[in-house]
């Protein structure tokens, strides 16, 4: 399987703190990859680096072949990567289907075609509210799910999750679950950040445990939950146990 990105010895470094030190990584084209660890392990600020937020200190960030380590954070939609937030931001005196089309102009610039883009990636994800009501007044879950139809409305490649779940109910994140593995199956990688070690582990092909800025454990869900350091420093015997 080829690698739709690289991450070769990243480290990111705000005055005398080091928030990523060394991380290198593949991410391969087509699969599900989750970022988990405990609060402060860096990994919002790897998620900001790959989406060029924030430059890396040092260290190299390939997408696709390219080296995009300087790029600027408005051109990766235009070459392929969007993202969403944790916390969820619609346009709220806008509609459903206006939100979702705010992405789809990037490549559509005529009105009727970008609906017709965010038509299908709000039917992607099955968002189960009126398209033409306020984004304001939807429900959380729907929230969730305009935020990934928006990001997706760009037409990405590599797709990053921030959190998505966060918020959300059991039933709710089986939706959201359902949401991943079907936008996984047109094609799309995803890269995503959670804290549910249930629902990462029964969605992610490889996970990247990061502690300390540092990465700890890279792995499939099977060896990553078996592995000794990810259960001391962050899983733990209850997770074992279960």
């Amino acid at each position: 399987m080829s690698n739709i990105m690289r991450l070769d010895h990243v480290t990111k470094k705000f005055g005398g703190l080091t928030a990523v030190n060394d991380f290198s990584g593949e991410i391969e084209t087509g699969s599900i990859v989750g970022l988990i660890g405990p609060n402060g392990a860096g990994k919002t600020t790897l998620f900001n680096m790959i989406a060029n937020y924030f430059h890396p200190t040092s260290g190299k960030i390939y997408f696709k072949d390219q080296d995009i380590t300087e790029a600027k954070t408005e051109d990766m939609a235009g070459m392929g990567l969007a993202r969403t937030f944790q916390v969820t931001k619609p346009f709220g005196d806008m509609t459903v289907l206006q939100n979702a089309m705010v992405g789809a102009f990037l490549k559509h610039p005529k009105a009727k075609d970008a609906e017709e883009i965010a038509r299908k990636t709000l039917e992607l994800v099955e968002t189960t509210c009126d398209l033409d009501m306020k984004a304001v007044h939807t429900t959380t879950v729907d929230k969730k799910k305009l935020e990934i139809a928006r990001a997706l409305s760009v037409e990405p490649e590599l797709l990053l999750l921030d959190e998505v779940m966060a918020g959300c109910n059991p039933q709710e994140k089986l939706e959201l679950v359902d949401a991943c593995r079907k936008i996984r199956d047109t094609g799309i990688t995803i890269i995503i950040i959670e804290h549910d070690i249930k629902t990462i582990m029964s969605l992610c092909d490889k996970i990247f445990i990061l502690h300390r800025g540092e990465k700890l454990v890279e792995g499939t869900p099977e060896v990553v939950a078996n592995d000794k350091r990810a259960i001391s420093a962050y899983l733990g015997e209850d997770f074992v146990n279960a």
